[in-house]
């Protein structure tokens, strides 16, 4: 295109894609002021200044296999109309942020019809669905990734790819002390400060806060000064929150509505599920053990294609367990707190851990690479990549 302002259709699902999504539109609109941002994806990238035709983040997250079955109806209709929105809004490019399933169907519809595709946050072909490479290699005009062994395989594979760093890199806003978020939540200067983390999206909430608060439960007993720190994230109802925190009145638990970022840095120790979360916790420095949940069909397919021993991103990071991992059957009340009080009960282990989170948190990088990415769009739309 020439000197005209790009116009340009994103899409992202769940929490996650939605909070990096609108960094990297926040970034993009400071570039480019006239730059017209519309598409799917949720309330983060629509206050970061795009139009947001359909709430995919928070109204469709989707979570393995048998979800994706069960809301089959529905994925193929929001399908259709992103392809519509093609066709209707003929975009200059297209921004496809994550969520492979839905993503890389319409990056093969864009690609038909001409408009360009930039993928931001790579799917995991390097832990399965390496088939997938394919139609990256087909559909892709350039990949960004946040790892930085992923830009290797796709180089390898011959698609255009730039490695721009990991945007939980660029949260820069100044943190709480942890004094003063220990008041905000009434917590006692000498509690030991556990947090509860147990996913962004409600079907995560369903599968793991309940075998979390039970182990909260146990690990109590044997420390009896613990407080457990629920962040709740705007994707999930407090009402179902609530629900799981009745069954379990005598843990003493807070939950933290704002400021989650502060609150996690306050954190002495974490049961965290797999996913982003776990390298966030990393880039601050708190000890975890990672846990999750899926469908039984889910399970089947992922150990048929499963192609790397762990699921968790600081461990993925560092190809090596820096975190122990709880998964499936493992995932219970008396295995999520025997495998956490082993660490917190052992300093030396308490201490190798931290340490090895910092060489995660280096090997990521530094800040920039939601402007980075930005400025990789502008370079597609521009004619110059």
């Amino acid at each position: 295109m020439a000197d005209a302002a790009p116009r340009l259709l994103f899409v992202a699902g769940e929490n996650s894609g939605d909070q990096h999504a609108a960094r990297l539109i926040r970034h993009l609109l400071e570039l480019e002021p006239q730059a017209q941002c519309f598409g799917f994806g949720g309330v983060a990238m629509e206050r970061a200044g795009m139009r947001l035709d359909e709430n995919l983040a928070q109204k469709m997250p989707v979570i393995g296999l048998s979800q994706a079955l069960r809301h089959y109806n529905r994925l193929k209709a929001l399908l259709a109309r992103a392809e519509a929105t093609l066709d209707t809004e003929r975009p200059d490019a297209v921004v496809l942020v994550d969520y492979p399933g839905f993503n890389l169907r319409l990056a093969q519809a864009a690609a038909r019809r001409g408009i360009p595709v930039i993928y931001y946050i790579s799917p995991q072909i390097w832990a399965w669905h390496k088939s997938r490479l394919a139609i990256i290699a087909k559909s892709v005009r350039l990949m960004l990734v946040i790892l930085p062994f992923e830009e290797r395989i796709y180089r390898q594979a011959g698609v255009p790819v730039t490695y721009v760093g990991h945007p939980l890199a660029d949260h820069n806003e100044p943190l709480r002390p942890a004094a003063e978020v220990r008041t905000m939540l009434g917590i006692a200067p000498e509690a030991k400060v556990i947090g509860i983390l147990p996913g962004s999206r409600e079907p995560e909430i369903v599968r793991h806060l309940e075998a979390m608060l039970g182990a909260a439960r146990l690990i109590a007993r044997r420390i009896p000064e613990s407080v457990f720190v629920l962040p709740r994230a705007e994707t999930v109802s407090r009402p179902l929150i609530d629900k799981y925190c009745a069954r379990f009145p005598d843990v003493p638990l807070r939950l933290a509505e704002t400021d989650h970022r502060s609150v996690r840095a306050a954190m002495q120790f974490a049961l965290c599920k797999s996913g982003t979360s776990t390298l966030e916790l990393a880039l601050l420095g708190v000890p975890m053990v990672i846990i999750y949940r899926v469908s039984w069909l889910t399970e089947l397919m992922a150990r048929a294609v499963l192609r790397i021993p762990w699921i968790g991103l600081v461990n993925i990071v560092a190809n090596e367990e820096v975190a122990p991992e709880l998964l499936q059957r493992r995932a219970t009340p008396a295995g999520i707190a025997q495998a956490a009080l082993e660490i917190l009960e052992n300093p030396a282990a308490l201490a190798r851990q931290k340490e090895k989170l910092g060489r995660v948190a280096a090997a990521v990088g530094g800040p920039g690479a939601s402007r980075r990415a930005a400025e990789a769009v502008l370079s597609v739309v521009r004619g110059i990549a």
